[in-house]
Parts: structure tokens; C-alpha cells; sequence
């Protein structure tokens, strides 16, 4: 029976390293675990220079590296057919940590004021004082003088709910399912993606087969 081998490969694969291995682009499985051994260590492609840089190819340039080493073997795709390779160099990644924090900060702060201003400004445009004033004398038949349960419950309840939807309480998660934000930034880094593989394409700088 001839070998099979299934190949994984991610759209988007971050390494930190000019010589990139079989092993850094792709799952490898094959019943004759020789063989993945063996292309787990080969090369698969180096990088021209040591400039943080974004690099396009197709699965067949994958099967080309492959086939170098078995000629005869039999290749199943189990992943994406064109993918990117992000090459960031391990020093700059260490020297930018810092400025990720200050940037962290920065949009967490843009954040915080700008979702405080909505509120407040929804809170204005509708009345809601009024809205609440009026509640409290339908119910109790009287005006409202003061501060009442109304606001209380209104104040306790927009951050409980700001929190149970976005799924997050400091570090934990209140339920396993991905956040909002984790889905629209998996969204948006897949459309960056795609985008990346198709301008590369239309421009001839995908890295196919010879």
C-alpha cells in the first residue's frame, strides 16, 4: 500500500526565524512516522533577508518540498491551499513588548471615555431621568424627590450586562465561548488575510512551484 501523507497548514504562520522547516508551516501525520521525522527537519524555504516581512504561497510549493525528499509519497491537503508566512525578527519582538503595553493602555483609555460619553449622551438624547421620574410615580403615585431603586438598579445593571456580554471579568472568561472581541479580530485577521493572498496573486509575488 502506498504512504499517504496529510498536511495541515494554517493561513497565517508567525515565526521568528530566516530558515523556516516543515515543521513551522504544517501539522505533518503519516503511519510511517519516519517520514515525517525526517521532513519535520528539512527546509522548506529561507528568507532573502532579516527584514520583518509578510511572504505568499501556494500549497504546491509545500507538495514541491515534499516530493524533493519522497518522489512517490502521496500528499493529502488538510488546511488552506495559499497561506501567509509572517517573518518578524526575535530581537524587535522582544523590544516591542513595551510599546504593545503603552498602546494597550492608550486604546483601553480611548475606550473607557468614549463608551462612558455614549452612554451619557443616549442618556441625555432619551431623558432617561425623566423616562425614570415618571415610572416612579406611576408605580408609587407620587413625585420623585430624590435618588431612587430605579437608578440604583439602572447603575448596577449596565456594567453586569457590559460584562456578562463581552464574556470577560479581568483574566476570566465567565463562559468558554469566544468574546465578541475575539470574534471580530479572528474576522478582521482572516479578511487581512485573504487580502494579503490576493493582492500577492494579482501581483505574481506568490511563491508557487517551479
Amino acid at each position: 500500500m502506498q504512504e499517504i501523507l496529510y498536511v495541515k497548514v494554517e493561513q497565517n504562520i508567525p515565526v521568528s526565524k530566516k530558515a523556516i522547516t516543515f515543521k513551522d508551516i504544517a501539522t505533518l501525520y503519516c503511519t510511517n512516522k519516519s517520514i515525517v521525522q525526517k521532513l519535520e527537519k528539512e527546509t522548506f524555504y529561507t528568507l532573502p533577508n532579516d527584514t520583518p516581512q509578510k511572504t505568499m504561497f501556494t500549497i504546491a510549493k509545500v507538495y514541491e518540498g515534499i516530493h524533493k525528499f519522497y518522489p512517490d509519497l502521496q500528499i493529502e491537503n488538510l488546511g488552506e491551499c495559499d497561506f501567509v508566512i509572517d517573518y518578524e525578527h526575535p530581537d524587535k519582538k522582544e523590544k516591542s513588548k513595551a510599546m504593545e503595553y503603552v498602546k494597550t493602555v492608550l486604546v483601553s483609555l480611548v475606550i473607557f471615555f468614549g463608551a462612558a460619553f455614549t452612554i451619557i449622551t443616549f442618556n441625555e438624547d432619551v431623558s432617561v431621568g425623566d423616562v425614570f421620574d415618571k415610572m416612579y410615580k406611576l408605580v408609587m403615585g407620587v413625585d420623585k424627590s430624590g435618588g431612587s431603586i430605579i437608578e440604583i438598579c439602572y447603575a448596577i445593571g449596565l456594567p453586569v450586562g457590559i460584562l456578562i456580554f463581552y464574556n470577560h471579568f479581568r483574566r476570566r472568561k465567565i463562559k468558554d465561548d469566544p468574546t465578541p472581541i475575539q470574534v471580530e479580530m479572528h474576522t478582521y485577521e482572516e479578511q487581512v488575510n485573504k487580502a494579503l493572498i490576493a493582492r500577492a496573486s494579482r501581483e505574481g509575488h506568490t511563491i508557487d512551484s517551479n
